[in-house]
């Protein structure tokens, strides 16, 4: 077979058509590329091309087959809306917090006419839109390229809070569904102007629908209808791919029926499985552990034990299973060592409340809900969480 070009061989595979080799990237890279060059988020977009030229080089030198626009940076348009970002540190993902104070009476005030102004308006979006630009003129119509933007249901995630979001999804879900309508707009009006800047692909990433997060019945209750908004205010784009951290296997057929064309997924996924239940509708992309390709000649069995030894009164069981998996250990031999070496996590609870002089009995509904929520953001299960809080606090110090 002759030797394909990049845009040919992403086209061919999409069409479930043969190819020269298979198609390769590196997706969200721009932490990588920042720390390669001992730079900030802040000194790599500060440049008169937004760090556009070093984006372009370091993915050519590895051969790419697509180029990335604003890598890294997924949240940072939120910024426009309030939320603050963190883009002074070297390498590491964009660290972005929540906006609102009162969700259930902001909300609702939301003003989706003003998005593209206020997008526009806002310093960093201005130098997401510039590195597009300039990507586009280093790239020209040799390689597609595609922008990686936190879809709606993790933007709004963000805007809240994961673990309050989750919260109201729960207990106030038609304001939740006021600010998917506000996101999807946002997400969508973001896509737009990268488009008009060179994308060729849109990419929205949404880690928050993680089958560690949340349930199937869930993701497809809320993410899916706000993706499936998302790309019918997109019909420009040539491609419409989609990412979703963690275990996220069972989320393909959805995302298939979205009209997903590539669903990129992580190291946790049975790709073999993922792959037949894509068809021919869809097509996977990703599967690969840097982490473990990395560390592949460690003992991971010996590294696990002596890092839950360490870490059994200090992290919960959620939290460890997530790090050793990220770190490379297979899901069964977590399982195995976790059995091994179980976690106390009501006794890591009940620690915590000491430490934070709490009363649960005490506590107002809004108190317990915000200890609550941060004792989930640490990965304690809202079942376990909540059974040590409905319990007695006794003078023998047991609840």
């Amino acid at each position: 077979m002759e030797t394909m070009t990049p845009k040919e061989r992403i086209d061919a595979v999409i069409k479930h058509q043969a190819v020269d080799r298979t198609p390769f990237t590196v997706v969200d890279g721009g932490a990588w590329i920042a720390k390669t060059e001992g730079v900030t988020y802040r000194e790599l977009y500060s440049r008169p091309d937004s760090g556009a030229s070093s984006v372009v080089d370091y993915l050519n030198k590895i051969d790419s087959d697509m180029i990335s626009a604003v890598s890294g940076v997924f949240t940072a348009c939120l910024n426009a809306f309030g939320c603050p970002i963190s883009i002074d540190k070297i390498g590491g993902a964009i660290d972005t917090g929540s906006v609102f104070k009162d969700p259930i009476n902001e909300i609702p005030q939301l003003n989706r006419e003003t998005i593209r102004d206020t997008l526009l308006a806002n310093d960093f979006v201005q130098k997401m839109i510039n590195q597009t630009r300039h990507v586009k003129v280093l790239v020209g119509n040799q390689k597609y390229i595609f922008g990686d933007i936190a879809g709606p249901f993790t933007m709004a995630a963000v805007m809240v809070g994961t673990s309050d979001f989750i919260m109201l999804m729960l207990e106030e879900p038609e304001i939740v569904h006021e600010l998917l309508d506000f996101t999807v707009c946002v997400s969508a009006e973001m896509f737009t102007l990268l488009h008009e800047n060179g994308c060729d692909i849109a990419f929205p990433a949404e880690p928050v629908g993680s089958g560690s997060l949340i349930s199937q019945e869930m993701f497809e209750e809320w993410v899916i209808p706000s993706l499936k908004k998302l790309k019918e205010k997109l019909p420009f784009y040539k491609y419409f791919y989609a990412h979703v951290c963690g275990a996220s296997g069972n989320r393909v057929a959805a995302l298939r029926e979205c009209g997903v064309n590539v669903f990129s997924v992580d190291y946790l996924v049975d790709f073999e499985k993922a792959v037949e239940a894509a068809g021919e509708k869809m097509v996977m992309m990703g599967n690969i552990n840097p982490a473990g390709i990395l560390n592949r000649y460690i003992n991971d069995e010996e590294y696990g034990r002596r890092y839950v030894e360490y870490h059994s009164t200090k992290k919960s069981k959620r939290q460890i299973q997530y790090e050793l998996q990220r770190k490379g250990l297979s899901k069964e031999a977590v399982t195995d060592i976790l059995e091994e070496h179980p976690v106390d996590e009501e006794a890591q609870i009940r620690d915590y409340i000491r430490r934070k002089r709490l009363e649960p009995e005490a506590m107002t509904l809004e108190e317990r809900r915000k200890a609550m929520a941060a004792l989930g953001r640490k990965g304690f299960s809202f079942e376990t969480v909540n059974r040590v809080f409905g319990s007695k606090y006794g003078d023998d110090g047991a609840f």
